[in-house]
């Protein structure tokens, strides 16, 4: 048998236990919905290329590293894709834990799949936690037009903000005031504003469960719904909380829109370990609702990091779905890191409309 400590010293057998592992990785979700773009290099070169414009955001004066708005001098402003990560040390204390695991496997008292899991917990966060931070940057992106991190939630301590400036309008009433928001009207308004400004026919309303069940429980919503629809010989009557299906036959069947598309993906945030969850929160903000055409809403630009383009001698690498993880030895502890350079950019900016559900301003 094969020690993981063996497996880890030599770089084919490190790259090919990286690659089995990756399957079992959960999968982000945001490649559903974006182009994988490449890009030859790190600067804003790339997203420029794509939306026609450098976010404002992201301008950085090269001398202070502080974001510049309403510059004169565009062509003296330098910005670098993010860069995403992760790191992993094992010490005597884990290797005591691995060692202990393949002792059993040979006695027959433990099994490899006691071994994959153990390692897996540590393999999957290096892989997986940029990947996932890019699912909390789009879904925010597409339901709120911005992608923000917060220091204390990025093992960096370092902030990101970004405004993508999409159509974005507020309702006059907020959806949680039941007995007058009118939030079906509030969609129509939307259909119509996206329409009438950039000819642009939506496809679908885009919101999650909470936001549509501020919507099932509006006076104007269920009045809308008690009524009687014919379907195929038959006849239907709605009564009580609306449901979904319910309230997109109004919508589609009576007021000619477009049906809702519910999304409830999670996002987690990890504490500094990389390993345990500090919050898990969904990935499509509350209160938004996005109004959208097909199923692609964004490009997904990454370029290889500095170390893919020229690697380190006492260094062993592998490349798992554009994150690069990396292996170093020093003074008997192991170091695992990964990093993607990457950003997320919704480059059909003006085929999609958010309305603002929580605020009339």
């Amino acid at each position: 048998m094969i020690t993981f400590n063996e497996i880890i010293q030599d770089a084919e057998n490190f790259q090919s236990f990286v690659t089995e592992l990756a399957p079992a990785f959960r999968d982000p979700k945001f490649p559903q919905y974006t182009e994988d773009t490449y890009s030859e290099t790190r600067d804003w070169k790339a997203v420029v290329a794509t939306i026609g414009r450098i976010p404002m955001a992201s301008m950085i004066d090269p001398y202070s590293g502080k974001p510049l708005i309403g510059t004169e001098k565009p062509l003296d402003i330098n910005g670098e894709m993010p860069t995403f990560g992760n790191k992993v040390t094992f010490s005597s204390k884990e290797f005591n834990r691995i060692e202990s695991i393949e002792r059993g496997i040979e006695k027959n008292v433990a099994n490899s799949a006691q071994l994959i899991r153990y390692l897996n917990q540590y393999f999957e966060r290096l892989v997986v936690g940029p990947l996932i931070t890019q699912d909390k940057l789009f879904f925010e992106a597409l339901s709120n037009g911005t992608s923000t991190i917060l220091a204390e939630d990025n093992l960096s301590k370092l902030s990101m903000s970004l405004d993508w400036n999409l159509d974005k309008s507020n309702v006059s009433i907020t959806w949680d005031t039941k007995a007058s928001a009118t939030g079906l009207d509030d969609l129509k308004a939307l259909f119509k504003r996206m329409k009438d400004t950039y000819g642009v026919i939506l496809e679908k309303f885009i919101m999650n469960s909470n936001t549509l069940a501020l919507l099932q429980a509006q006076a104007s919503t269920k009045a809308a719904i008690t009524s009687y629809f014919s379907e195929g010989g038959t006849t239907t009557k709605f009564m009580g909380t609306p449901s979904k299906d319910a309230i997109n036959k109004v919508l589609v069947n009576g007021m000619l829109l477009p049906p809702i598309e519910l999304e409830d993906y999670m996002v987690s945030t990890y504490n500094s370990d990389g390993i345990t969850i500090k919050k898990t929160e969904p990935a499509f903000l509350d209160g938004r609702v996005s109004g959208v055409v097909g199923d692609v809403y964004a490009q997904y630009i990454w370029t290889p990091a500095d170390e893919q383009r020229r690697q380190d001698a006492d260094a062993i690498y592998q490349d798992i779905n554009h994150v690069l993880i990396s292996k170093r030895q020093n003074r008997g502890k192991v170091t695992f890191e990964s990093e993607l350079n990457s950003i997320i950019v919704p480059n059909l900016m003006d085929s999609i409309g958010i309305l603002v559900t929580d605020a009339t301003s």
